[in-house]
């Protein structure tokens, strides 16, 4: 059955298998939505559901080109993403090229969990314009061509404006498909060229069967890993290789820290961050944690103890009680913008440090109120 591998997002599966029984796709999507929600795994099984032998029905007995799209193999199929540019120091570009090769193992391995071995990669105009080449001549199995760009908002902009000449004169029979968790950061002309498929959070029953059928773990631990992920499975996987309760104990102690002096916040700050050894992954998953206690303090103070369920820190609801009823007045809904905003500057390469006092600050001012 087509799309049978993805997770959730029923409404896209249904959209596709519609336009695919009419023969009604667009040449260009943009897929978007949170990280681990299923884009590029869709972008993969769409590719397969176009180059199989048996028009999609081959899932049971994978079809040969079913099962080079799945290895990222079939000549017609290019997957793009951010990486360095071709450097002419041999042995670091050696290290480079075993990186990409690792990270296409890892997409054909699970799409879900494509591996990131690079700060801040990029996708270079070199690749866009090998795509432009590429596309100038007929396919090699005469079923058109796919071109999956992944994190489309890291095109430089020399690719993106390649790119937006393959929109204006799309080549025929080539479809298009870019990715992105943050579509703000796309050219507009680009955005506006393309038909913008929104994938949802997963649920987290969703995510729960996933890794309880796929990682051998208890079913206390996969019930708390789904409702942390925030509605991403690559979230949950991750989660799953960490200490949550000591994770949990450390974005609350940020918050303690907040209530405090601001000497005593920045000596906190340095310590914290020789704790995580300045990995931006460690602080923005303790962020991450605590964004998600303030949206439960908000759901709390909002619904009351009759709607436990709706709370992912459910096992904390003592601690959320005694905190909603001593900061009453508190601008938690502030305080979540707050973070959300921290968040999306240590994307942008702020300084951590200087955005992690700032945060404590205006913390501070929005519990107080």
């Amino acid at each position: 059955m087509v799309f049978e591998n993805i997770l959730g997002q029923q409404r896209v599966k249904n959209f596709f298998e519609k336009a695919l029984k009419s023969q009604r796709l667009s040449h260009a999507y943009l897929f978007v939505g949170d990280r681990g929600v299923g884009k590029e795994a869709m972008a993969l099984e769409l590719a397969k559901a176009l180059f199989c032998e048996k028009s999609g029905a081959c899932s049971a007995e994978p079809c040969p080109n079913c099962m080079r799209v799945s290895k990222l193999s079939y000549p017609d199929l290019h997957f793009i993403f951010p990486a360095p540019a071709i450097i002419k120091d041999k042995a670091k570009e050696k290290v480079n090229e075993a990186k990409r090769v690792q990270i296409l193992e890892s997409v054909a391995a699970n799409p879900y969990l494509r591996a990131e071995l690079w700060a801040n990669p990029m996708i270079s105009i070199d690749k866009i314009r090998e795509l432009r080449r590429q596309s100038s001549y007929k396919s090699f199995e005469g079923r058109g061509r796919i071109a999956i760009i992944v994190d489309a908002e890291r095109m430089s902009e020399e690719a993106a404006n390649s790119v937006l000449k393959i929109l204006e004169e799309p080549p025929e029979k080539m479809y298009l498909l870019m990715i992105s968790s943050r579509p703000n950061l796309l050219l507009p002309t680009i955005s506006s060229r393309c038909q913008i498929i929104k994938f949802e959070p997963l649920k987290a029953t969703e995510i729960e069967q996933a890794i309880i059928e796929n990682y051998n773990i208890e079913q206390e631990k996969s019930r708390l890993t789904s409702r942390l992920a925030s509605g991403s499975y690559r979230r949950a996987v991750e989660l799953l290789d960490d200490n949550i309760q000591e994770m949990q104990n450390q974005s609350l102690e940020f918050f303690r820290k907040s209530v405090q002096s601001e000497f005593t916040q920045i000596l906190y700050v340095d310590e914290l961050l020789k704790a995580c050894q300045r990995d931006l992954k460690k602080v923005k998953d303790l962020l991450s944690l605590l964004l998600i206690w303030f949206r439960d303090a908000l759901v709390f103070r909002e619904t009351g103890e009759s709607n436990q369920e709706l709370l992912i820190y459910a096992e904390a609801f003592e601690t959320l009680n005694n905190f909603t009823q001593k900061f009453p007045n508190a601008d938690l809904q502030s305080a979540v913008i707050a973070i959300e905003e921290s968040l999306e500057q240590m994307n942008r390469n702020v300084q951590i440090n200087l955005i992690l006092i700032v945060l404590l600050n205006k913390l501070r001012t929005f519990v107080r109120r």
